[in-house]
């Protein structure tokens, strides 16, 4: 089908927000990564207006959580350790509610770096504030590379009969990685997909649901230079197209 205007699902993503500058932003591999894979990116007002929100909620097709800071423990029911980084409370407060909101009604989600975290902590999972600091039992890889941003840093291993296994077709590959937190206790009704050799987990997804994906790593930096890291985008927009 060609595509045009009127039918590439529209996709809102969440912006990141500088209290200093009073700015909303985002990094254009997001847009580019939606609007390529044939969908409409779309970037939302940042509020926590409840009413524009579920707005939001019921005029896009999918969702799209993007990387950016620490999320507020408080969500999980933790105290913020001293090793939990810088905090935005409002993006804390719409991606939770978005999230939640967008899966009640059957949206896909799809949800990078920081955003397989919202969707962890929004469905009732928590995190490691810190990999390093917390766990001690086995050597952890560099998961916050100082390499460029498109060049994959270390392996992933993948589980069957998953989206992340249709998207890539193999049962490891190599994924650049920014990050310091990750998924500890996976929500209830989720699965962990793809793991790191050092047991950090690279990727959730609902059971249930046809389209609700979480990835720590950044395919939206990696597209441009293998395509083969556009295809969980490819899937996300079939997913918002039903």
């Amino acid at each position: 089908m060609e595509l045009t205007i009127s039918n590439r699902p529209l996709i809102g993503i969440v912006p990141g927000y500088s209290y200093e500058g009073q700015r909303l932003y985002i990094d254009e591999g997001y847009v580019n990564a939606i609007n390529t894979a044939g969908g409409l990116a779309v970037l939302l007002s940042l509020t926590e207006d409840e009413g524009l929100m579920f707005e939001f909620v019921k005029r896009c097709d999918g969702f799209l959580i993007p990387g950016g800071p620490d999320l507020d423990a408080k969500h999980y029911n933790e105290n913020n350790m001293v090793f939990n980084g810088k905090i935005v409370p409002i993006r804390d407060t719409m991606e939770i509610f978005i999230v939640k909101k967008a899966f009640e009604m059957g949206k896909p989600i799809l949800g990078i770096c920081r955003g397989i975290q919202v969707i962890n902590v929004a469905m009732g999972g928590t995190l490691y504030q810190d990999i390093n600091s917390q766990i001690k039992d086995r050597n952890i890889l560099k998961h916050s590379q100082d390499a460029p941003s498109w060049y994959p840093i270390h392996d992933i291993f993948i589980e069957r009969d998953t989206i992340i296994y249709n998207s890539f077709k193999t049962g490891c590959i190599k994924v650049n990685s920014y990050h310091h937190q990750s998924v500890k206790d996976i929500a209830s009704g989720f699965r962990a997909t793809s793991y790191a050799a050092d047991g950090i987990i690279e990727s959730i997804e609902c059971r249930k649901a046809e389209f609700v994906v979480g990835v720590q790593w950044h395919p939206e930096l990696m597209w441009q230079k293998n395509a083969i890291y556009l295809n969980i985008f490819k899937e996300f927009i079939m997913a918002a197209r039903v």
